[in-house]
This record gives C-alpha cells, sequence and structure tokens, in this order.
C-alpha cells in the first residue's frame, strides 16, 4: 500500500466552500481510480489542509496525484490554493477499524486526524517498523474511537504516521501513547519527533479494501 499526501494553504477563499466542492466532486471521482483505498481532507486550522490518500501500488497513487492537479485547476478557478508540500511513502504498518467505512461530510461533526512525523538518523526501517506492527498498532487500535492507523516510510529517513478517530480527546491521548512506545520500545534506534499536527476530517471515503492489515 501507498500513501500520496499534500499540504496546502488557502490563500483566497473560504475553507467551507473548498470542503464543499472537494466533498461533492473530487472524493466522489478519486474513489473510483484504480487501487483506491481511503482519501481525507484535513482542515489542520489556519487555513491550512493536508489531503491523505492511499493506493494499493506506487503508480497508482502517482496517478492520483495527477487527478488532483487536473480537478483543481478545472474546479478552483475562483480560489487560491498553494502547494507547500508534498509527501509519498510505502506504507509498512496499516490497521483500520470498519467505522473508518463511514464517510466524512462537510454537514457531519468531523472525525479526527493525528500526523506525526519522524526523523531516523540510525537503525534499519524494516526492523523499526516490525516493532511498531508487533507493538504500537496492536495498541492504538484498542483505544476508544479508534478508526485507522497507518505507518509509513517517505525515504530519506523520515518516518510519518497517520492516526484516524472518531473524536479530538481520543486523538489527543493517542499522542501520549505514542510517546510511551517510543520511550519503552525504541531506545536503541536514533529517532527524534519533528513536527504533529492535527485536524478535523471534513471530508472522507474508504473501501473495505483499507480494512486488510499492513504488516511489513
Amino acid at each position: 500500500m501507498f500513501a500520496s499526501i499534500r499540504r496546502y494553504r488557502l490563500t483566497r477563499g473560504a475553507m467551507e466552500e473548498l470542503a464543499r466542492r472537494v466533498d461533492q466532486s473530487f472524493a466522489e471521482e478519486i474513489r473510483t481510480q484504480p487501487g483506491f483505498k481511503s482519501y481525507e481532507f484535513v482542515d489542520c486550522g489556519e487555513n491550512e489542509v493536508m489531503t491523505i490518500s492511499l493506493f494499493g501500488q506506487a503508480h497508482q497513487a502517482e496517478a492520483s496525484r495527477e487527478l488532483a492537479e487536473r480537478w483543481t485547476a478545472e474546479n478552483l478557478e475562483d480560489l487560491e490554493l498553494a502547494r507547500i508540500e508534498a509527501l509519498d511513502g510505502r506504507v509498512w504498518v496499516s490497521r483500520a477499524d470498519p467505522d473508518v467505512l463511514e464517510a466524512a461530510h462537510t454537514t457531519m461533526v468531523g472525525k479526527f486526524a493525528g500526523i506525526r512525523r519522524y526523523r531516523l538518523r540510525s537503525g534499519e526501517v524494516s526492523e523499526l517498523m516490525r516493532i511498531v506492527d508487533d507493538v504500537f498498532a496492536n495498541q492504538i487500535r484498542t483505544m476508544d474511537g479508534f478508526e485507522a492507523y497507518h505507518a509509513l516510510d517517505c525515504g530519506r529517513g523520515e518516518i510519518l504516521s497517520i492516526s484516524m478517530f472518531r473524536d479530538q480527546r481520543t486523538a489527543e491521548a493517542s499522542d501520549d501513547l505514542a510517546l510511551q512506545f517510543m520511550r519503552e520500545h525504541l531506545s536503541s534506534f536514533d529517532i527524534e519527533r519533528t513536527e504533529v499536527i492535527g485536524g478535523t476530517v471534513r471530508v472522507s471515503r474508504a473501501l473495505v479494501e483499507v480494512l486488510a492489515p499492513a504488516h511489513p
């Protein structure tokens, strides 16, 4: 499984209008693409947006980026949406609860996403992911409100994890769990947490294929 993650800043226009168009048009289009597993539009506050797309193969994730560029050009002419970062990577570890299949719409109370970024300076990614798979993925999935967890290797020593919950309170509690896990199980790695991003999932779509766990 592969992830395509994009961060944007909305410099002109209303976030509500952007989310409405994504919900009514883009989310419905991307879910029909080959290899699609899930998509989230996350409102991170201060006019910043993160989108997370999961596909079965790397070339399918690449095709989704081309779709996003075309859709943006055709549907957001009156808005100004600047891309500020792009991340891609293989998803080594994944767990998902059936609740993630319930679509999120702009008219609903949003789910919540937590994204944590790490820099691995020494140690093998494969061994780190094995520990994440054996320990942390099974811990986080037992938390109340859990919907999904994905850990991916973005290359050049960067590791990224994505957690989805039905409420912000549990998402924030999962951050404490992640810190405890690092102290107790990753002390042999030279790894640093570099950024924590949280936001409301304003739009989401997922197919049943995302429920299949991924292991290293």
